[in-house]
C-alpha cells in the first residue's frame, strides 16, 4: 500500500519528505523557511498565526512562542511574481506579505501590526445574530466545497497525569472528507461514517507507562486517528450554535467589528439559557461579513451547565488504576476551530483543545487529575480527483490501540528534518524530564 502511495503523494508530501524520493533533483530540494511573529507594539509573540503561500494550499501556524517552521521546493515557484510570496495574519493584524526569498538570511522577524477591532460606534446592525448564523450555515457549501477533499495535518497531542507528562505524540496524517455538502440532522452519523477516513504517513510517541497504565480505559486508547478532524463544525454543523433547533437554548449577543481585510467581521457570543436543561456550551464564533465564511470558534463547557451534568455523571462510570466505579467531573477547558483563506477556497486550518478532567473514586476518595492538549494543523489539501481515487486510509486506526501500537519504532531522522509545529521550550524541558 505504501509503494502505491508514494506514487501518488502530492506536492506537499514532497516538500516534506523529499529527503526520502532519490529522484528529487537539486532544484527541487525543500526549501526551510522559519522565523517569529511578534506583536510590532509590544513584541509579545503570536501564537497561532496563519502562514500561507499566496496563490497556493500550503499553509501553516505559528507555535504557542510565535515560531514558524515551513518547507517548500525551489521549482514550486516562479522567479517573478506575486505567488513567491508568504501571507503572514491573525485575526486584529494588518496582513503581512513576505518575500519567500527574503528567509535566504536565516530566521525571519516578522512583526504584525495591530488595528482595531472595536465595535463600530456610527453603524447600526442589520441582522440578527440568528441571521447570521443562518446565513453562515446555508453558505457552508460554497466556502467550502461540496466535493471530496483531502487534507494533510500534522497533529501533536500531549497527556498530563498529576501535572505530569504521561504521553507525547505527533504524527503526519492524511484526511479524506467527503465534501461540505447539506444533509439533515439525523443524517449525522451516516456522514461520520463515511467522512474523515485517515491515513498514517509517519508518526511517534514518547510515553511514562506507568501513568498512562494508571488512566485505565482513558489512557490506553490512541483515540480514533479521524476523530481528530470531526471538531470541525463547518462539515459537521448540528448540535452546534449553528444548528437553528438549538438557537432557542442559547443567549446570543453580537457585535460587528471592522475586518483588518476590509468589511466587516461578526462576533457572535453565545452562552446556554438558565432554562434548558442541556449541556451545552458558551464562546464566541467570528463570521465573514462578505461571504458568512466562519473565521473561528471558540467554546467550552457552559457553566450553566453544572447542574445538569452533575445529575447525569453517575450515568457513565470509569476504570481506571486497576478499579472500576470511578467518576469524571465537569471537564474544563476549551476548544478552538479556525479556517483559513487557502487559494481561491475556504478551509480548515487548525483545530486546537486543551480539557482538565478530574476522576474521583467514591469509595476511597482517590483522584487522579488528566490534562490534554490536542494540536491539528492543516498544511496542505487536495480535490484531485486521481489522488482520490488512489486514497488508501483506514477508519479503524488508533481505535482500541496505544499510540506505540499504531506508529511503531520512531524514525529519528525524519524527526530530525521536519516540524511544521516547533516544540516550545517548555516542552522540551517536559520531555527531557520523561525521557530521564
Amino acid at each position: 500500500m505504501k509503494g502505491e502511495k508514494f506514487l501518488h503523494m502530492r506536492i506537499v508530501l514532497l516538500v516534506v519528505f523529499s529527503i526520502f524520493f532519490v529522484e528529487i533533483t537539486v532544484s527541487q530540494d525543500p526549501r526551510p523557511i522559519s522565523g517569529m511573529i511578534k506583536d510590532a507594539i509590544t513584541g509579545d509573540p503570536l501564537s497561532y498565526a496563519q502562514i500561507s503561500v499566496n496563490n497556493s494550499t500550503l499553509g501553516t501556524v505559528s507555535n504557542e512562542e510565535g515560531v514558524f517552521r515551513l518547507k517548500m521546493p525551489d521549482s514550486r515557484f516562479p522567479d517573478a511574481g506575486d505567488s513567491d510570496t508568504l501571507l503572514i495574519s491573525f485575526l486584529g493584524y494588518q496582513t503581512e506579505k513576505i518575500p519567500v526569498s527574503s528567509s535566504e538570511s536565516g530566521t525571519l522577524q516578522i512583526f504584525l501590526i495591530p488595528v482595531s477591532l472595536n465595535l463600530r460606534e456610527v453603524e447600526i446592525i442589520s441582522l440578527s445574530p440568528q441571521e447570521v448564523l443562518r446565513r453562515a450555515f446555508d453558505s457552508i457549501p460554497v466556502n467550502y466545497g461540496t466535493d471530496t477533499i483531502i487534507l494533510t495535518a500534522f497533529i501533536r497531542t500531549q497527556k498530563m497525569v498529576n501535572k505530569k507528562l504521561a504521553e507525547y505524540t505527533e504524527a503526519i496524517v492524511e484526511d479524506m472528507k467527503d465534501g461540505y455538502y447539506p444533509f439533515k440532522p439525523g443524517e449525522t452519523d451516516k456522514k461520520h461514517r463515511v467522512s474523515n477516513i485517515p491515513y498514517l504517513y509517519k508518526g511517534r510517541v514518547t510515553s511514562d507507562t506507568n501513568l498512562v497504565n494508571l488512566l485505565g480505559e482513558v489512557g490506553a486508547s490512541a483515540r480514533c486517528l479521524g476523530c481528530n478532524f470531526v471538531g470541525d463544525i463547518a462539515e459537521f454543523p448540528y448540535e452546534t450554535v449553528l444548528d437553528e433547533r438549538d438557537q432557542k437554548h442559547y443567549i446570543l449577543k453580537m457585535e460587528e467589528l471592522a475586518n483588518p481585510e476590509g468589511g466587516k467581521i461578526y462576533r457572535i457570543l453565545f452562552d446556554q439559557n438558565e432554562k434548558t436543561a442541556k449541556t451545552l456550551f458558551q464562546g464566541e464564533i467570528l463570521i465573514n461579513s462578505r461571504d458568512f465564511a466562519i473565521l473561528k470558534i471558540t467554546y467550552k463547557p457552559s457553566f450553566k451547565a453544572f447542574d445538569t451534568y452533575e445529575k447525569q455523571k453517575y450515568n457513565r462510570l470509569w476504570y481506571l488504576n486497576n478499579q472500576p466505579g470511578w467518576v469524571q467531573e465537569m471537564p474544563l477547558g476549551e476548544t478552538t476551530v479556525t479556517y483559513a483563506k487557502r487559494g481561491d477556497s475556504w478551509a480548515l486550518s487548525t483545530i486546537r483543545q486543551q480539557y482538565w478532567v478530574t476522576y474521583i473514586q467514591p469509595q476511597t476518595r482517590q483522584r487522579i487529575n488528566y490534562g490534554y492538549k490536542n494540536e491539528v494543523v492543516i498544511t496542505d489539501f487536495t480535490r484531485d480527483p486521481a489522488l482520490i481515487r488512489a486514497f488508501k486510509g483506514d477508519k479503524t486506526i488508533g481505535v482500541n490501540q496505544r499510540w506505540d501500537e499504531v506508529v511503531g519504532e520512531t524514525d529519528e531522522v525524519f524527526w530530525e528534518n521536519f516540524n511544521y509545529l516547533p516544540i516550545e521550550e517548555t516542552l522540551k524541558k517536559e520531555l527531557n524530564k520523561l525521557d530521564n
